[in-house]
C-alpha cells in the first residue's frame, strides 16, 4: 500500500512539479467554474423573462383582431359582452409588454423566439463548461489533499481554504 501511494504522489508531483501550482490549478478552475455559474444564472433570469414577454406577445398578437373589431364595433357592448375574456387578455398583454419596454409597432414574436433560443444555446454552452471546470477543481482538489496526506502537509494551506469557501458560496 505504501508502493502505490508513493507512486500515486510521485505522479501527482511530477504532474504537477509543485503544491503551488496544483493550487494555482485548483484556483483557476474554481474560478472558471464561478464564472461559467454566474453567467448560467444571469441568462436563465432573462431566459425567465424572455419566455413571460413572449407569452405576453403571443397574447397580445392572438387577441388583437378582437380589440381591433371591438373598437369599430356599431354595437360595442354586444361585441364586449360576447368577447370580453380575449378583450380584457389583449388589455393586459398590452400593459405588460408596455412595462416591459416593448414597443409594440414595431414587435416581432419570430427575433422574440430567436433571441430566446440563442441565449439557450449559450445557457447548455456554459453548463457544459461549468460542469468541465467543477469535474476538474474537484479532481485537482483530491490530487491536492492526497499529495499533502503523503508529504505530511496540513490538509487546508490558506490559498485552499479560501478558494474552498468561496466555492461553497
Amino acid at each position: 500500500a505504501k508502493v502505490e501511494n508513493l507512486k500515486t504522489a510521485s505522479a501527482i508531483y511530477n504532474e504537477a512539479h509543485s503544491i503551488m501550482e496544483l493550487e494555482q490549478k485548483l484556483s483557476v478552475a474554481l474560478d472558471a467554474s464561478s464564472s461559467a455559474k454566474k453567467n448560467v444564472l444571469e441568462i436563465e433570469k432573462r431566459m425567465k423573462q424572455m419566455a413571460e414577454i413572449i407569452k405576453y406577445a403571443e397574447q397580445y398578437k392572438s387577441t388583437l383582431p378582437y380589440y381591433s373589431t371591438y373598437k369599430n364595433a356599431k354595437q360595442r357592448d354586444a361585441y364586449f359582452q360576447k368577447h370580453e375574456s380575449k378583450i380584457i387578455l389583449f388589455g393586459g398583454a398590452k400593459r405588460m409588454l408596455e412595462q416591459a419596454g416593448i414597443d409594440l409597432k414595431t414587435l416581432n414574436l419570430k427575433k422574440l423566439k430567436a433571441e430566446y433560443q440563442e441565449l439557450e444555446m449559450k445557457k447548455k454552452e456554459l453548463s457544459v463548461i461549468y460542469k468541465t471546470c467543477e469535474k476538474e477543481s474537484s479532481q485537482i482538489r483530491r490530487q491536492l489533499e492526497e499529495l499533502q496526506k503523503y508529504l505530511g502537509l496540513n490538509q487546508s494551506s490558506e490559498i485552499h481554504k479560501t478558494k474552498k469557501q468561496m466555492h461553497s458560496l
